[in-house]
């Protein structure tokens, strides 16, 4: 299944021809999905500046089912920001997730350097 806040995102992953269903939703606001819906969640470049807030997490983590796991991407800076770092590190002690593995740091263009540095992690939710 595909989400997104934008009509022309879900159109590009409709050309894809790889997402089963497509929900135009808010990221950060109450999901119209089930708790415990999804075996798995994968974001990438949702997580970034200006974009999603860090409450979002507790919604993702509701919509998927114990023991599944999300994966996401963030720009490394970003993830140890007053905002981000307190949210992640507040869901794994209080036992709603459980961080699984994480990448080294890479470059988000492996072309180009952007100066912009890309971690991705993978939370297994408890």
């Amino acid at each position: 299944e595909a989400m997104d806040i934008s009509s022309g995102m879900l159109e590009e992953a409709r050309k894809k021809n790889v997402y089963t269903s497509f929900h135009q939703q808010v990221l950060g606001e109450p999901l119209d999905f089930p708790s415990a819906t999804f075996d798995a969640i994968i974001s990438v470049g949702v997580f970034t500046y200006g974009h999603v807030k860090s409450n979002a997490f507790d919604e993702l983590i509701r919509i998927t089912k114990p023991g599944g796991y999300i994966v996401v991407s963030m720009p490394t800076d970003l993830s140890e920001s007053n905002e981000f770092k307190p949210k992640l590190t507040a869901l794994e002690r209080s036992g709603q997730w459980e961080m699984v593995t994480a990448t080294e740091k890479f470059l988000t263009h492996e072309k180009k350097d952007t100066g912009v540095y890309l971690k991705v992690w993978v939370y297994k939710v408890c």
